[in-house]
């Protein structure tokens, strides 16, 4: 049976790895050190944090302190999200505007994004997602940010290690970056994030300071050691078709969370054993795209016949446009502005992050197959 989520393809060696890191205070310098070089910030302006959405919040708020976003502007977001982004822009009192997508991509149309700047006099903030870590038309981006002026954070959850061109890595360009170290992130510490503010003019917030940031509590810590074996639990119980009351039991004892179910908190930091591994990820990164992915008809009916074949796709980013499912009808999300989010979340089908290494092709080949099938052309 194959899987597409990357819990439940976690080699023995990553759940050890997860199980019995240990960590020092010297990792989360290193950390910091190799990720300010990378991304062009300094060190005070280089923060590990909790969560990827906490990331965005404190470069949001460091944006407001800056005098350059006040309280109620407009923050131009991709229409094909998680929840999390608008989290983070509805804490720091933002007000977040979706921009279509470019038709049958993850990524927002820059024309659509120039209307937007045309007609929002308030818009003052782009949040550059790359989604799955396709990159934007960085020479457009660039020429709108110079006629408009604003301001430009660079999202990385999904375009770590990925280019908008030859020689231009994602992440060098904004006036702030954020990652995020979720699960299946391109980076992936089962939770964490960094911000690092590349203007060297902006500084953080004046109630965060991230020498006095505590650690997570011990359930916290307890679901990032242990998930890898939980997901790797979960796949051996799909064979007796018991995964999901296993899951339900893991849920409701809190030894998991739900995705995109994270916590925004400013006060926590990352652990250190996470930062080894993100150092050690960091080294590994590849330049591919994070998730590659189809647009199907009938998904409903696509994914029933994967699943008989063996294939479990039915894990998507994003299966709505602002997802998870359950806080969409919370967004207001507007459909009738934002078509062809709404046409592509209707249709996307991902693939498994690991379906491109040579041994494992052969495994994937059937499903593409069956997707084929389905595929919408055109």
């Amino acid at each position: 049976m194959i899987f597409l989520g990357l819990a439940s393809n976690y080699s023995a060696k990553d759940i050890l790895r997860h199980l019995f890191s240990v960590g020092t205070k010297t990792d989360l310098k290193n950390l910091e050190q190799t990720l300010a070089k990378r991304y062009g910030a300094t060190l005070k302006n280089t923060a590990l944090v909790y969560s990827g959405r906490t990331a965005l919040y404190l470069a949001l708020e460091a944006f407001k302190k800056s005098g350059k976003l006040k309280s109620g502007d407009a923050v131009a977001v991709n229409a094909f999200t998680c929840h999390a982004v608008l989290e983070a822009i509805k804490k720091a009192r933002l007000t977040p505007v979706f921009i279509d997508l470019d038709q049958n991509s993850p990524n927002f149309s820059l024309d659509f994004l120039e209307e937007k700047l045309k007609t929002t006099k308030n818009l003052k903030v782009v949040i550059a997602q790359n989604s799955f870590g396709l990159p934007l038309d960085l020479q457009k981006l660039q020429s709108l940010k110079a006629t408009y002026g604003f301001l430009l954070l660079e999202d990385l959850a999904h375009s770590a290690g990925r280019f908008y061109d030859n020689s231009t890595e994602i992440g060098t360009v904004g006036d702030a970056v954020a990652l995020s170290f979720g699960k299946g992130k391109a980076l992936d510490s089962i939770l964490g994030g960094a911000v690092l503010l590349r203007d060297p003019t902006l500084s953080f917030p004046d109630f965060f300071d991230k020498t006095k940031l505590k650690k997570p509590k011990f359930s916290d810590r307890f679901r990032i050691r242990f998930y890898p074996l939980f997901g790797a639990t979960a796949r051996g119980l799909a064979h007796l078709r018991l995964e999901k009351p296993f899951l339900a039991l893991l849920l409701k004892l809190k030894f998991i969370e739900r995705s995109a179910d994270a916590k925004l908190d400013s006060s926590l930091s990352l652990l250190p054993s996470q930062a080894k591994q993100i150092s050690r990820e960091l080294s590994l990164l590849k330049k591919t795209p994070l998730r590659d992915f189809y647009l199907v008809h009938d998904r409903e009916d696509c994914l029933k016949e994967l699943k008989k074949s063996g294939f479990r796709l039915e894990e998507l980013w994003y299966e709505v446009p602002v997802a998870p499912s359950r806080y969409y009808g919370s967004v207001n999300f507007p459909e009738d502005e934002c078509k062809n989010a709404v046409f592509f979340a209707d249709r996307v089908i991902n693939l498994p992050t690991w379906y491109k290494n040579p041994r494992r092709l052969s495994e994937i080949r059937s499903a593409l197959k069956i997707i084929k099938k389905y595929e919408v052309k055109g």
